[in-house]
């Protein structure tokens, strides 16, 4: 019997085999993909530490992070609800009224595996646009 890993060393393994596997897909259209599956969870745009953001824009940015926070982690637990409920330390009942939602906001149903693996596809995507970004010095 195989001693079982931790999650952060199995998140890393993982990774690295999906950027070998997408090595030579297109950066942009990695980004397209992105853009299209996450776009309305994504924040408009980088915040100028020198602009103050009104109340209400904090309040929606907040709200947005929460959403793809939830979304992450929902597509992490293979769609099971109660163990999403359990990792963010949320009643069922916030989590089912999360969901719902998302599926409005992004025009599909959470339950259905397919789409679940269209936006683990597009969580890594992100994930390795992330990293990519970080050793080029863009963020």
């Amino acid at each position: 019997m195989e001693p079982v890993m931790n999650k952060e060393a199995e998140d890393g393994r993982l990774i690295s085999e999906w950027s070998a596997l997408f090595e030579q897909m297109p950066r942009e259209q990695m980004r397209a993909y992105v853009a299209r599956y996450l776009g309305p969870l994504q924040p408009p745009g980088p915040v100028n530490p020198r602009s103050r953001l009104s109340l209400r824009e904090r309040n929606e940015r907040r709200q947005r992070e929460e959403l793809l926070l939830t979304l992450e982690t929902l597509v992490a637990c293979g769609g099971h609800m109660n163990e999403l409920a359990g990792r963010l330390f949320i009643h069922r009942n916030t989590a089912a009224y999360r969901l719902e939602k998302l599926e409005r906001l992004l025009g599909m149903q959470l339950k259905q595996t397919d789409n679940l693996l269209r936006l683990k596809l597009a969580f890594v995507f992100r994930q390795l646009l992330g990293e990519e970004d970080r050793k080029n010095g863009k963020r």
